[in-house]
């Protein structure tokens, strides 16, 4: 674990803004992230991935505010047909950085520091906005004949769930997630599972009207 720990700070450490130095006005940062950025990360699910991440910051007296753009991939898993493949990330976001004598909670949109601070640290801000800009359903595009990339061998396998039963369990599983106020983050496992409980309750049906 503390080999773990030691790693995740030397990789995060290339992820932050040295602001002491800097006079006030309009700056711009870039960030390279890779399969190493998401190995920082214990228990992610992202483990592969490469983005190029810009940064617009202006600094006042008492404010930092950095404008973020995010373009990239990030490997995932289909909620189809379960198989890896590589999803487009896109995001834009804005970050207050302010400072405080007393420690506060940061949130989304705002980062409290300590006065004494002289780095702004981004590692966690970048990968929680990669993360969270990744759609609820992930799957495989189509090709230019409209025909899905979705591994077909996986697709046989599980056959016996129709594509209109797939949506139906997945929309219930989102209205399920809304009405409990969950929110989606890094750490959370997607519902496969549950996904699999269905898959072998239909097939079991199935069996059962053939005897």
């Amino acid at each position: 674990m503390l080999h773990f720990f030691d790693r995740r700070v030397d990789i995060l450490k290339q992820y932050t803004i040295p602001h002491k130095g800097l006079s006030i006005g309009n700056h711009h940062f870039g960030f390279q992230v890779n399969d190493r950025f998401f190995d920082a990360f214990e228990g992610s699910e992202l483990h592969r991935g490469s983005a190029d991440v810009q940064i617009d910051l202006t600094k006042a007296e008492r404010l930092l505010t950095l404008v973020f753009k995010i373009d990239g991939q990030v490997e995932v898993t289909c909620d189809r047909c379960l198989d890896e493949f590589m999803m487009p990330v896109h995001y834009e976001g804005t970050l207050q950085v302010r400072f405080s004598e007393t420690e506060k909670e940061s949130d989304g949109d705002v980062m409290w520091l300590s006065p004494n601070e002289t780095e702004i640290p981004l590692g966690q801000y970048i990968y929680e906005s990669i993360s969270l800009s990744l759609p609820y359903r992930k799957i495989h595009p189509e090709d230019a004949q409209g025909n899905s990339l979705c591994n077909p061998d996986m697709l046989s396998r599980f056959k016996i769930v129709s594509e209109e039963e797939f949506d139906r369990f997945v929309q219930q599983s989102a209205q399920q997630a809304q009405a409990e106020n969950q929110t989606l983050s890094a750490t959370e496992t997607s519902p496969w599972s549950e996904l699999e409980k269905l898959k072998e309750k239909l097939e079991q049906e199935q069996l059962n009207k053939k005897q």
